[in-house]
């Protein structure tokens, strides 16, 4: 019996002990490490200088063009937005026999040519005039393929000069009055601008289609052969920016077949094979520029917001401790001036941060965020702000660029250490800076960014920031007590 006692009592003392130590988990750890091992943590605000700059070109990748000009109502700065597009032929897209095609004494015709840009989106009023013009590139000079194309690029460059190239001066709407009703209503129906050319131009390439058939084999002889595409170009009006989705030009001809004529068409098209760029020119930037309150961030390619990370403060008196976490937040200004919602320019969707100094390269190689050296933010509507939410990585490694470069080492002195930095951040004055821009992204079917691209679409945010209105950056550290 005494036996079956002491039993219970050694089971009953177990349980005791394990419901104490249930009860005080989160200090299981602490409790059995050395006094000298016990962890710390504390946080740091830091003042972040930023300010607008100057957008650079970038290397731009994009099936999207973009033709307008508009006045944004809340800066006054006009925004002016033109287009090459070459175009793709497809290698098994035959005509009919040329015995069939209708001719003109004795050589094939086209009825008419038609270039249709459709629109994926539109900012302004859809009824406003504006008036544009087309012309013919020149196959002599032609952009090279694989050749990077820049967000600066001058498409006058390229322009045929040539006084038998086609060239087309007309004006277009958003809405277009020539289409009935019904169809324009239609839920199959596709805005899009209707652009006119001379039969004739569609004449010449139907005859070089039978004179020279290994001209349309590919794209690289189409193109330097037969059509090295157009240039579209806004000369005047203002308030509509159209985003088009794709290009097409169609070729008109009539046929005959079993004793009936037909009507058939060729039909090339602006794709992702060929090369397609834009052209922006932004006006009226400076005051923006120049403003002490607050920051820009501007599309497309007008105005980025620079910011200087203060990394020696983040780790002067920490130089023992691990960064946690480093969060960014940049508030959004609203407008304050009575603009209808319908022309108010929107925030971008998504920001990166990149190190300044390898802005270039992050768009020439294709590279997507690596938290590390890139980031993204998306914006919070609820918020209404970007929040970069841990940038440790990034401010980790400038730390260490710096120390490497300058060749800091842990027996210097502190004069010594100092010189050294003072020196090498003389000859690399970018080294803690970065930029923020608006960009698109593409996802794979799990959710991975796979892409990304500069946001070319009119938008335009506010930011609080500047020299007078800076941000604050809050640190996290981690240490043991000594």
């Amino acid at each position: 019996m005494n036996k079956i006692i002491l039993f219970f009592s050694i089971v009953l003392s177990a349980c005791v002990t394990l419901t104490s130590c249930d009860d005080e988990t989160g200090s299981l750890g602490i409790n059995t490490m050395p006094s000298s091992d016990h962890g710390r943590t504390s946080q740091s605000i830091y003042n972040v200088v930023s300010r607008s700059i100057a957008a650079d070109s970038l290397a731009s990748y994009t099936t999207d063009s973009y033709l307008g000009r508009v006045t944004d109502p809340e800066t006054n700065a006009t925004t002016t937005c033109n287009y090459i597009a070459q175009f793709a032929i497809l290698e098994a897209d035959d005509l009919p026999d040329i015995d069939a095609m209708h001719k003109e004494d004795g050589m094939v015709i086209a009825d008419s040519v038609v270039l249709n840009l459709y629109i994926k989106s539109y900012y302004g009023d859809s009824v406003n005039s504006m008036k544009l013009g087309v012309y013919e590139l020149d196959s002599a000079n032609v952009i090279p393929e694989g050749e990077k194309i820049y967000t600066n690029i001058d498409p006058e460059d390229y322009v045929s000069t040539n006084p038998l190239a086609m060239k087309k001066e007309t004006s277009f709407a958003v809405t277009d009055f020539d289409i009935e009703d019904t169809v324009r209503f239609a839920s199959k129906y596709n805005k899009n601008i209707r652009i006119h050319l001379p039969a004739s131009y569609g004449t010449r390439i139907l005859r070089m289609y039978y004179e020279h058939p290994e001209y349309f084999r590919n794209n690289y002889s189409f193109i330097h052969h037969v059509m090295p595409g157009f240039y579209f170009k806004i000369l005047g009006g203002n308030g509509t920016m159209v985003d088009i989705d794709i290009t097409t030009l169609t070729i008109f001809f009539r046929f005959d077949a079993n004793g009936k004529t037909y009507t058939g068409f060729k039909r090339v098209a602006a794709t992702s094979e060929v090369i397609q760029c834009n052209y922006f020119d932004n006006r009226n930037l400076q005051p923006l520029l120049e403003a002490e309150d607050y920051t820009f961030i501007k599309s497309p390619v007008a105005i980025f917001t620079e910011v200087e990370l203060p990394v020696e403060s983040i780790y002067q008196n920490h130089r023992n401790d691990s960064i946690n976490s480093a969060k960014l937040v940049l508030p959004r200004y609203n407008n304050e001036q009575d603009i209808s919602s319908a022309y108010v320019l929107p925030a971008p969707s998504k920001l990166l941060m990149v190190c300044k100094g390898q802005l270039h390269q992050f768009f020439e190689q294709r590279n997507v965020p690596d938290s590390r050296t890139s980031y993204l933010a998306d914006f919070s509507a609820t918020n209404n702000s970007y929040t970069f939410s841990n940038i440790a990585n990034l401010i980790s490694y400038l730390h260490k660029l710096r120390d490497d470069g300058a060749k800091v080492r842990a027996t210097d002195s502190e004069a010594t250490r100092k010189a050294k930095i003072e020196a090498w951040e003389a000859d690399n004055p970018d080294w803690n800076k970065v930029v923020l821009l608006p960009v698109t992204t593409s996802s794979n079917s799990s959710g991975k960014i796979v892409d990304v691209s500069n946001d070319l679409s009119m938008s335009s945010v506010k930011l609080v920031g500047s020299t007078n209105n800076q941000l604050q950056l809050s640190v996290i550290y981690s240490s043991f007590s000594q």
